[in-house]
């Protein structure tokens, strides 16, 4: 059967609160689906009426939606995520589960079943598959660098704006384009009014550089450790265009079954939502 929207989440894990959005019942495969950077758990709104027979917690990363923030001495480097991924597995009983991620959702997503391969049933990856590759001798100017961004937006305010409608406007045409239904889509769960005005209520350090990134040779290590079948989409018109490096980096994951659908980077949010899901419905069964 479609599966529909259930009710809110809370988890627990190491003193933050994740919150996320339970789609479908229990008793039918499990999936732990994670939005890209500075989206949040409604990301995946239109998508999910289109598949059946799933029961899906579409997470609020840490630090966006409704999700509490890092702690100060603490911060977003992308592996981070894996613990927090796999707390809310062990806290819903979930000794196998399958992955859905868009974005950095997806490279996420890849870290945590190279990681733990042997709890991973399936992955699907929605136009993202690795994060950007630092070599070792790029590293040390890397951290200065990274310090110096999470001082400046460790103390930045969000940009604020004077009605909801202005906060929808920018991310139509932020750094990542949206149509504009999309956008309202991301902005229920995402914009927040104080004293009259709105925000976007992410955590502004997911904006710095990470502290520390991964060398080719780390990434490699946790995607040939994947052993679940894995269906990465590729937007054709998408903000991000691989490069030969990363495409080079496919191999490292054989059982790979690439689809390419004509959208931007969020079309699993935008028109072609229900292709998407046309697309991931085989591979979970």
């Amino acid at each position: 059967m479609s599966i529909e929207f259930i009710r809110e989440r809370s988890f627990d894990h190491k003193g933050l609160t994740l919150k996320a959005k339970e789609w479908g019942r229990s008793g039918y495969p499990p999936v732990i689906a994670l939005h890209g950077w500075l989206d949040n758990a409604n990301s995946f709104d239109r998508m999910l009426p289109y598949m059946k027979d799933l029961h899906v917690i579409a997470l609020d990363l840490a630090g966006h939606g409704l999700s509490d923030f890092r702690s100060q001495d603490s911060g977003y480097d992308i592996w981070r995520d894996i613990a927090d991924v796999m707390a809310v597995a062990d806290q819903m009983g979930w000794e196998t589960f399958s992955l859905m991620g868009h974005s950095r959702g997806a490279v996420i997503s890849g870290l945590v079943a190279g990681t733990f391969p042997e709890r991973i049933d399936r992955l699907a990856m929605i136009d993202g598959f690795m994060p950007p590759p630092t070599e070792a001798i790029n590293m040390a100017k890397h951290i200065a660098r990274a310090i110096h961004e999470n001082n400046r937006f460790g103390v930045a305010s969000p940009t604020v704006f004077e009605d909801y409608e202005g906060a929808v406007q920018a991310r139509v045409k932020g750094f990542v384009p949206l149509e504009y239904d999309a956008a309202a889509i991301l902005a229920e769960r995402g914009v927040v009014e104080s004293d009259g005005f709105f925000y976007w209520r992410n955590d502004q350090r997911l904006k710095a550089a990470s502290m520390i990134k991964l060398s080719s040779d780390n990434i490699q290590s946790f995607l040939t450790a994947i052993r679940a079948p894995v269906v990465l989409i590729r937007a054709e018109n998408t903000a991000f265009k691989p490069d030969d490096k990363y495409t080079a980096a496919f191999e490292w994951v054989p059982q790979m079954q690439i689809v390419r659908i004509v959208g931007s980077h969020h079309l699993h949010l935008e028109g072609q939502a229900e292709q998407v899901a046309e697309q991931l419905q085989p591979l979970f069964g």
